[in-house]
């Protein structure tokens, strides 16, 4: 993205490109058309928040707009929509494909927990249980809380609690997303929480992550971290 000005027209290319129309994209992210309209014109601001429901039916949109709230791994996933439309179908079918390979971006996450089916959550479940690797517990959690379902809470933080490798590619991902930390220093501040740069303004980002009523993984992260943060932010 060049400028901030741009995201509503490039919104709106999107949507057309795929050949959604504006009332219909209205009823499937619930904001009204006429505001959505406005959006689309740069005559309101284009929020965080419609940026995501966007991407959740489209796909990651533009310029990864979403940089400054994703994770700054070099091998992070980025992919367009019929790739990702694929790699749902192929959750749904049991077949993780890059999943078990690479780290996915936010957005990859919302759109995939936006289009998997409950056959697809079933196996996001028993890949965040026996996942032959991190990588792949690690994505099929982070897709799985995104889905926002109160019966998978307590698999998400039995996770979290007792799978050393994901709970670090966890916090290392929540560190990077909130300060954009390259990824080698937010897994140090992952590892050692308390020599986190700026430690006041992670914990001030932090405090907001433990307040998200739909991602279980980002509350259990910032609560986590915060803890571990206790020590170095009296100084």
């Amino acid at each position: 993205m060049s400028s901030v000005d741009d995201v509503g027209p490039t919104l709106r290319e999107a949507r057309t490109g795929a050949g959604i129309s504006l009332r219909e994209m209205s009823r499937l992210i619930s904001y009204s058309k006429p505001y959505l309209g406005l959006v689309e014109t740069g005559k309101r601001p284009a929020t965080v928040d419609i940026v995501i429901a966007y991407e959740r039916e489209l796909g990651p949109i533009g310029d990864d707009m979403l940089r400054r709230r994703d994770i700054t791994h070099p091998r992070t996933l980025k992919a367009d929509r019929p790739t990702l439309t694929e790699l749902a179908r192929s959750v749904g079918n049991g077949d993780p494909g890059v999943l078990a390979s690479a780290p996915t971006s936010r957005s990859i996450d919302f759109f995939l927990a936006s289009k998997v089916g409950a056959e697809g959550a079933g196996h996001l479940r028993e890949w965040v249980r026996t996942g032959k690797t991190s990588t792949l517990r690690a994505n099929a959690l982070a897709v799985l809380s995104k889905m926002a379902r109160k019966e998978d809470i307590p698999l998400i933080i039995e996770c979290l609690e007792t799978d050393e490798k994901v709970r670090f590619l966890s916090l290392a991902s929540e560190v990077s997303k909130l300060m954009q930390h390259d990824w080698e220093t937010s897994k140090a501040v992952a590892k050692a929480p308390a020599t986190a740069p700026n430690p006041r303004k992670l914990a001030k980002a932090l405090t907001k992550e433990t307040l998200l009523d739909s991602d279980a993984e980002s509350r259990w992260c910032g609560a986590y971290l915060l803890k571990e943060l206790v020590p170095v932010l009296g100084r």
